[in-house]
């Protein structure tokens, strides 16, 4: 074996080496991220406090889907308009149809001048409304049943 030989034969297992060093690293860290658990409440409290979660009852002929629950953050618009915080992309949606808000522990709802009304439990909203689980929100023929509030 010339110098050459040797110098290569160093270099792999340096290499092989390095390779289980990586893998080590990789197998401690992927242990403690399994290790280290926050509690299961947690998450959804987080969650409820940031948005207000609607079920898709009817999402007439918006892109919504049936049966799919979506997040609506603090002070977002409803409407068929590209800038609202949630697109309802229905005829019979006004561009600004709706505004949800969430005040202290409540969230509310307030009409926004609409063409067909905003409606909680098929009663027009005239003011600012609150928003309780089960109540089912109409903004045109587009049905959104509260399920977290």
């Amino acid at each position: 074996m010339d110098a050459l030989d040797v110098a290569i034969l160093a270099l792999r297992l340096a290499l092989v080496l390095l390779l289980y060093l990586f893998l080590a690293v990789v197998v401690r860290l992927a242990a403690r991220g399994l290790n280290a658990s926050a509690p299961a409440s947690a998450p959804v409290a987080a969650q409820r406090t940031a948005e207000l979660q609607l079920l898709v009852e009817d999402p007439a002929s918006s892109a919504l889907p049936a049966g799919g629950v979506i997040g609506v953050p603090d002070g977002a618009t409803l409407g068929r308009a590209e800038r609202a915080g949630l697109v309802l992309a229905d005829p019979t949606v006004s561009a600004e149809h709706a505004r949800i808000r969430r005040q202290g522990r409540r969230w509310t709802v307030a009409d926004l001048g609409s063409t067909n009304g905003t409606l909680i439990n098929d009663r027009r909203v005239d003011r600012e409304a609150p928003l309780a689980d089960g109540d089912i929100l109409a903004l045109g023929n587009v049905r959104l049943r509260v399920v977290a509030t």
